[in-house]
């Protein structure tokens, strides 16, 4: 299932294939840190950390028009400012897998590699 609405990307960049490049390298530099940020607040029980985590993933998955996973962030977001931690790894997997499968569609849309595994 696409992660990415397409259309509304396109219209984002105005079709600039360099603009959306350059977008997905730098989302993809910054997931590392994401990804271990997240980890570290669940693991760590640090509410706030998975709240402006998800904060500023929120807005950076805005970008790509990548709705679900937006509001998937949001939520994360929302149990993080309201300390409900107690089973949040899941939502946490699901964002992760998600935002795996839109780097695969941004790995096909821009041909770069797009490697956030350092």
């Amino acid at each position: 299932m696409p992660q990415i609405n397409q259309p509304a990307l396109k219209s984002f960049v105005q079709d600039d294939t360099e603009m959306l490049c350059d977008l997905a390298s730098l989302f993809a530099q910054a997931m590392g840190d994401c990804k271990a940020r997240l980890n570290y607040a669940v693991d760590n029980r640090d509410a706030s950390m998975l709240r402006d985590t998800a904060n500023q993933l929120k807005g950076r998955l805005g970008y790509f028009s990548a709705n679900g996973l937006q509001e998937l962030a949001h939520t994360i977001e929302m149990k993080g400012k309201q300390n409900q931690l107690n089973n949040i790894r899941p939502s946490i997997e699901e964002l992760l897998v998600g935002i795996e499968e839109m780097m695969n569609e941004l790995r096909y849309l821009t041909g770069m590699p797009l490697s956030h595994e350092d």
